[in-house]
């Protein structure tokens, strides 16, 4: 079984750090692609992200090895300063992309009551 494979059972409390490293490292493939401005990129590990979330979910941290504990405590760390930085650069881009998609009320009322 790979690291990352769901089977739908807690992971191996022996596989969390590697499951934090690929954590990690998807969260600074999103961080890059939302310097990039690659939206797709950043969906498309967003999905990868989501299924490692699941399967860690079944694991808490305290499960983790005493010895390993720490380094995946500074993944952790790690993937949400990311998470927090691609946070930042989006939100701006959705609140443009909200503001395009939202109807334009007011200039087609003015048009209906002509």
């Amino acid at each position: 079984m790979m690291a990352g494979e769901d089977t739908g059972m807690a992971p191996d409390p022996a596989l969390l750090p590697a499951l934090y490293g690929q954590l990690a490292e998807i969260s600074r493939t999103m961080l890059a692609a939302a310097q990039r401005g690659d939206w797709d990129a950043v969906t498309a590990s967003e999905s990868a992200c989501a299924e490692l979330v699941g399967q860690l979910r079944r694991r808490p941290i305290e499960t983790c090895p005493p010895a390993e504990r720490e380094t995946c405590m500074q993944l952790i760390r790690e993937i949400l300063a990311n998470d927090a930085a691609t946070r930042n650069i989006a939100e701006p881009w959705m609140r443009e992309l909200e503001q395009i998609l939202r109807p334009r009320r007011h200039a087609f009322g003015a048009q209906m009551y002509r």
